[in-house]
């Protein structure tokens, strides 16, 4: 038995010398803020930051609670920072009963550090209606 217990340490700490190395994970940065539309609080949704064009790293998305949002909660893990793509989908409930009140996709430079961003879609990013994004 004792062998066993001597393999076994062995393979643990084998595992744990190979966790404690440099990370390949890119650098994530938390933004939380404010999610209006037309004005009021979004009730529910979710905010997908998206890297745009060149800029490299990983998507991050926030869901929207009572018109806050933070990407270091729930299944957020933070974004890359530089220019993004902000998608924003507003519902009047939580899912799957709440209906769709706004789809609002704009482009925004944000910093490469932990910030805050205030997401704001107007009256025209109401359901149904097709907004082209603006350009940067």
């Amino acid at each position: 038995m004792r062998p066993f217990a001597i393999a076994g340490c062995l393979f643990a700490a084998t595992l744990l010398a190979g966790c404690s190395g440099p990370s390949s994970e890119p650098t994530r940065y938390r933004v939380s803020g404010e999610a209006t539309f037309n004005g009021n609080p979004i009730p529910y949704g979710d905010v997908l930051f998206t890297p745009d064009g060149a800029n490299a790293g990983p998507q991050g998305i926030a869901d929207i609670r009572d018109g806050k949002y933070d990407t270091a909660a729930a299944r957020g893990k933070g974004i890359a920072g530089g220019p993004t793509v902000v998608r924003v989908t507003g519902l009047s409930g939580p899912p799957p009963g709440g209906k769709l009140l706004c789809e609002y996709e704009y482009r925004v430079e944000l910093p490469r550090e932990d910030t805050t961003h205030k997401v704001e879609v107007p009256p025209e990013g109401a359901a149904g209606n097709q907004v082209k994004p603006p350009e940067i």
